[in-house]
């Protein structure tokens, strides 16, 4: 389990196949997003990772499921996709449905974390 106290009690809710891929990804984005802030908004059911305080500094989020987890980018229909990982059609959050471990394809995760990184830098 998580050794962060809000990440655990959020995780608690969800069989342990989807909390461990949900740790898995976790544990990539802490890795890759510099200065990585996370906030865990239990009402949502979501985990946050900012480079910086507030909202306006999300980079992308962790969305626990009942199978498997959701990573979403609220800037997602921005960002380039060659890979078409990036599904939904809200006006500009879109997500990366990761539902078992062969889903965690670090170089194309990665690639859509640095262009979510990128679009942030570019809006400060």
């Amino acid at each position: 389990m998580s050794d962060d106290p809000a990440v655990a009690a959020l995780l608690s809710e969800y069989p342990p196949a989807a909390q461990q891929l949900t740790l898995r990804v976790r544990k990539l984005l802490l890795r890759i997003i510099p200065d990585v802030h996370e906030h865990v908004y239990p009402g949502w059911r979501i985990i946050s990772f900012r480079m910086g305080d507030g909202h306006k500094h999300q980079i992308c989020w962790l969305a626990p499921q009942r199978f498997g987890v959701n990573l979403g980018f609220e800037q997602g229909a921005e960002l380039p996709d060659p890979n078409g990982l990036l599904t939904g059609n809200a006006k500009q959050a879109r997500n990366v449905h990761i539902r078992s471990a062969s889903d965690v394809d670090v170089p194309k995760i990665a690639a859509l974390v640095a262009a979510a990184i990128e679009l942030h830098r570019d809006r400060r």
